[in-house]
């Protein structure tokens, strides 16, 4: 499959993906949101580009577009899920940073959801050919880099505390 198919399946999957996951108080808005990436995927299926490893201009532009609405809007779905979706052509995925817990306990937390993140993707669940595959793939990225962001925040407030202001990020290898 070219990687061209392979970012407009995946783009598919994700618009699908957001009907059923998004929340919003206005269903209109997450219509919106899963149209917006429903025409990037349309646009990168029928417009030509230049050069290998690049989308066609308007895709860009609705893909930004995506990723403003899910960036001003709390949908429950991280914006750094289209890079996934996107990753075919760019060759590249998004990271899922370490977050410097000073608490092990937190830290450890950190390392479970990164593994498991590079477990789903060493797995080749977002390659799959299988739709049932790759929208569980989609989903579980969505849910664990939710699940990042909820665990950055707990541990900003954890690493304030005056009792772990200046420690060091917790060492799991010494653990």
């Amino acid at each position: 499959m070219s990687p061209y198919i392979a970012t407009v399946r995946r783009l598919a999957h994700l618009a699908h993906v957001v009907r059923v996951m998004a929340r919003h108080p206005q269903r209109s808005v997450i219509e919106t949101l899963a149209g917006v990436i429903e025409d990037a995927a349309m646009a990168v299926e029928t417009v030509a580009v230049d050069e290998p490893e690049l989308l066609p201009q308007v895709a860009l532009d609705m893909l930004q577009e995506a990723v403003d609405l899910l960036t001003d809007h709390d949908f429950k779905i991280p914006a750094a899920i289209v890079g996934y979706a996107v990753a075919p052509v760019t060759g590249v995925l998004p990271q899922m940073d370490q977050l410097d817990a000073v608490s092990v306990q937190l830290a450890r937390q950190d390392a479970d959801l990164r593994a498991r993140r590079t477990a789903l993707i060493e797995h080749g669940h977002l390659k799959s050919l299988d739709d049932e595959v790759l929208t569980a793939a989609l989903t579980g990225l969505i849910a664990l880099h939710r699940k990042h962001e909820r665990l950055a925040a707990a541990i900003r407030v954890d690493n304030d505390r005056p009792y772990n202001r200046g420690k060091a990020p917790a060492e799991l290898a010494a653990q």
